[in-house]
Formats: structure tokens, sequence, C-alpha cells
């Protein structure tokens, strides 16, 4: 749907009975770089890429956002492109990562191991290796060469990564509408994010771009993003909720995500699965996605051009979800929510595989959520707590490690917890459980319920319906410790709570412990003072 019919399109979707606005969009963005000399005559070849992407977004006159490498911005080939067949459909941004003319150009060298220009390690290739006045100078030379090339800076600026003091200096010196980073993910392509908001936008701290803000004087006034459609189900730990058949196709299903490249994005069925999970579920009153494809995927660019197509095509026929530039949705985003970062959800309630699993996530400024239904088992497969004083590991120092990492707190953590025994529990509510199914309360709030049982997620708190609750103590990598009602957690220095009220027996031995009420228990994260 294209916004032309915008007044329309928010009469249609206005809640009546909470006053609610109910925004479905979708950012087409590809990222553009000039070379990549892991393959033969890689500028050539991503230029014809880069041009069949031009030309698709044209062909069915939807906006859309290409974000633009710095060595795309000194290449006229690129230029031409866009000055000869970009209409006014096309946004222009940024695509922020370090190459060897942004280093010469600020008189630094490029420290590439493999002698490349472009590198995508962490060092060279990322800002937080570079100190914070080298910083400055990258991202303000960066904004110079566009504003040469196109008389204006840009509203959008996205990199895979980015560091909080680049962050902060493009929000205090430029005039952005939103800034955009990679999925949740471990240990892959030499950096991890890891608990932080699961898809939609938030408002981060001038602490941590990884971190929503829960007070105002640390907050920053630019939306952050989540790039590339991460699945509900699958994106935390991948295979391990897939049949036998979709793990036989190997490095096809690695990454379950939107993007082409990859099979969950290229294959119709499961395209079509997320996007109803995306805009068909309960999402609070954002629903978010964002579809595209870096033009480095060189080796299967007839799969990514023909699966943006059918993605396209199935969006079109949504009447309800808006097709928008990045830097439109920013705009929206703050106008939408002027104070704070607003709860979200993102609702799987089956599972495009064989396998019968659900997953609901929740977010909110002070926590990330995963509940999750898999053989019968409801539980807590992820619970992250946001501390907005916290700072990033490289705020004020350099990262000199091959991976640079950016997390919350974690209370539970399955994926990266110490027993294999236990990556099907964290915190277990009921384990002779059916499906469930999940309903708006009011503004904020969300309800699942199965059979007499249900957990209800506020901005403050969990509140659950059930006789007991285990929480496995190694399914957490903080160290832990019962004190009367609240579990008290420690990690890397950060000392944290999940408070425990309505309980009638609370126990523990080395293992879990053991929660047991009449009627309610309300979870309350909390950050120690």
């Amino acid at each position: 749907m294209q916004d032309d019919c915008l007044e329309n399109y928010f009469y249609k979707n206005f809640n009546n009975d909470y006053g609610v606005v109910v925004m479905k969009v979708v950012n087409v963005m590809n990222f553009v770089r000039e070379i990549d000399e892991r393959h033969e005559n890689s500028t050539e070849r991503l230029l014809a890429f880069t041009t069949e992407q031009l030309r698709l977004v044209n062909e069915y006159n939807i906006d859309n956002t290409f974000l633009l490498q710095y060595d795309t911005l000194c290449d006229d080939r690129f230029m031409k492109l866009f000055q000869n067949e970009a209409t006014e459909k096309t946004e222009f941004g940024i695509w922020y990562e370090i190459v060897e003319p942004l280093t010469t150009a600020c008189g630094m060298p490029y420290t590439s191991e493999n002698g490349w220009k472009w590198d995508w390690h962490i060092n060279p290739g990322y800002s937080m290796v570079y100190t914070p006045e080298q910083r400055e100078l990258l991202i303000d030379e960066t904004m110079r060469k566009f504003y040469e090339i196109f008389g204006y800076y840009p509203r959008t600026v996205a990199g895979w990564v980015m560091d909080t003091h680049t962050f902060n200096h493009l929000a205090k010196n430029y005039d952005i509408s939103a800034v955009a980073i990679c999925r949740d993910q471990a240990n892959t392509d030499a950096y991890t994010l890891l608990g932080g908001y699961f898809n939609q936008a938030y408002y981060p701290s001038i602490n941590n771009i990884f971190t929503p803000a829960q007070s105002m004087q640390r907050q920053t006034k630019i939306p952050v993003f989540r790039l590339l459609g991460p699945c509900p189900i699958h994106n935390y730990d991948n295979n391990k909720y897939s049949s036998e058949k979709f793990k036989s196709l190997g490095r096809k299903s690695a990454c379950f995500t939107l993007e082409p490249c990859w099979y969950m994005g290229s294959n119709e069925h499961t395209a079509k699965w997320m996007f109803d999970t995306y805009y068909g579920n309960e999402s609070l009153g954002f629903s978010y996605a964002q579809i595209g494809q870096e033009n480095s995927f060189l080796n299967c660019k007839d799969q990514v051009l023909s699966g943006m197509r059918m993605q396209i095509e199935q969006l079109l026929k949504r009447e309800d979800v808006l097709f928008k530039k990045m830097g439109d949705t920013g705009e929206l985003f703050s106008n939408m929510y002027k104070e704070t970062t607003p709860p979200t959800s993102v609702v799987a309630l089956d599972n495009f595989d064989s396998t019968d699993v659900q997953s609901v996530y929740y977010d909110c400024k002070n926590y990330t959520a995963n509940l999750f239904r898999f053989e019968e088992k409801i539980f807590f497969r992820s619970l992250f707590l946001f501390d907005d004083r916290i700072e990033d590991l490289y705020l004020r120092e350099s990262c000199t490690t091959f991976d640079a990492v950016y997390e919350n707190l974690p209370i539970i953590d399955t994926m990266n917890c110490a027993s294999e025994k236990r990556k099907q529990c964290g915190l277990m509510i009921d384990d002779n459980a059916l499906s469930y199914t999940v309903e708006k309360l009011f503004s904020g709030v969300l309800k699942v319920k199965f059979g007499e049982k249900s957990v209800t997620f506020y901005e403050d708190r969990m509140e659950i319906v059930a006789d007991r609750l285990l929480w496995y103590k190694d399914a957490t990598r903080a160290s832990t410790s019962l004190i009367e009602n609240r579990l008290a957690f420690e990690y890397k220095g950060h000392k944290y709570y999940l408070i425990i009220e309505g309980a009638d027996l609370i126990e523990e031995n080395e293992n879990f412990v053991f929660v047991r009420t009449d009627n309610k228990i309300t979870l309350i994260p909390q950050r120690a003072e």
C-alpha cells in the first residue's frame, strides 16, 4: 500500500476502544557497497546488481531506501546510476561501514589483514575500533561527502553495528530521522548482539545504543530500528525447533530472516508465514519489517532478485501495510510515540515448519521477554533487563577484540545456558499445556492465555496465573542467589533482581528455584539502585 491514502489508512486502522493507531510498515531497504574483494571484478558486478535492485523497486513504484557506503559516493558510475534512474520514490541514506577511501580521506591507516579496501571484520570495518575523536572525523567526512553529492544531509544512517559515541554525535549534529542496526545474533560476522529490543524500534540510552532508555534525561531523540526481519521462533537459536527435513537444507537455512539470500526469505511459503506473523498477529500498535538485501551476495543474485519480487508482490496484497522510506518511518514513529519507547510484541501462533511451536516476544523500555511453547511445555526462553545507566563497552575506549559485543542484562538466556538439558526449560510455567491464545487487554498490555493459566505482560512486571513456577539456575549466564522473595543477579559487575510477589512458598536447591501459589505470581525485573 502507498501513503497517498494515508488519511484513509489511519481511519481504517484506528482502534476506537483504546484510541491507538495501528501502524503496519515495511521498509524496502538495499545496502550498497562499491567493492568486495572476495569476488573477482566485484565493482562491475556490484554495480550491475544494484542496477537491477533499483529497476525492481522502480517497476513497482514503491517507496524505498538505498543506503550508500562511502566508497560508492566516490564512484561516479554508482552516482550516475542513481542520478539517471532513481525516482522520487527512492530515499538515499548512509550505509555506515568503514572503508579504505574513508580512512584515507581522514588521514588514517586502514589496517585490513587481507589488504582489502573493504573488510567485514570489526577491525578495521566498524567504528568502535577507532578512538572517539577518530569516530567523529569519520562520520563527519561521510556526511560531508554525502552533502557534496546530493546537496542535503541524509535522514537515515544504518550499519550492522554502530558505537554509541558515533550515534550520539549524529543525533547532536545532524537532522537524522532513523538509525538501524542488525538483529540479535551471537558470534556471527565478528559481532554479537544479544538481548536487545527484538524487532520494531526504540529510543536508546545516551550511554548505550543497544539499550532502550528508561529515563527522559538519558533518552536520545532518534529511534533505532532492528534490521532483517528476524523470525520470532528460530532467530534466537536457529534450527533447534525445526523438523529434520528443514534441517537437511543445511547452509540454505542458516539464517532465519526475511533476507532473500536465505531459504526463509526466498521461499514463498515461509515468507508468507513471516508476513502473517508480523502483520496479522497482535503487535500492540506498531508492526515493522525491513526487506531488501546488501549487494554483496553476488553468488545468489538471481535468488535475491526473485525473492525480493515475491516479497513485494505479497506485501502489495496487504492493504493495511505501508511501504515507507526509512526516514519517513522514523518520523512516523517519533510522531506516534513522542515521549518514550512503546511496548510492542511479535507473536507467532504457529510454525511454518511441521513442528508444533509458539513464540511471543514482548518488548518495552524496561525489558524484553520471550514466552515459548514447545512439546507441551510453556516457559520463558529468554528474559533480559534494560538498564540505561550501563555504558557501551566502547563508549570511551576502542574495541580491541575480534568480536564486538553488545548485550543487555540476562535473567534467562537458554541459548547460552550451561546445561543442554535445560535449554528447553528456562523458567517453566506449565509442562502439560496446549496451544495458547494472545490478546491485547489495553494500551501496552499483552495477555497470553492457556487454559485457566495465563501470563500478562505490563511495562513494569509480568503477572502469571499458575500454581507453580520452576526456574532453572543454569538458564542464565549471571551469578544468582535467592534472597527472601527475590532472585539476585550479578553479571559483569552489574547487580539486578527478579522480584517474586504473591508466592505461598519459595524453595531452592542446587539446580532450581521452586515457586508455589494458589493465586497469582507477579515477577518484577528490577535494576539495583
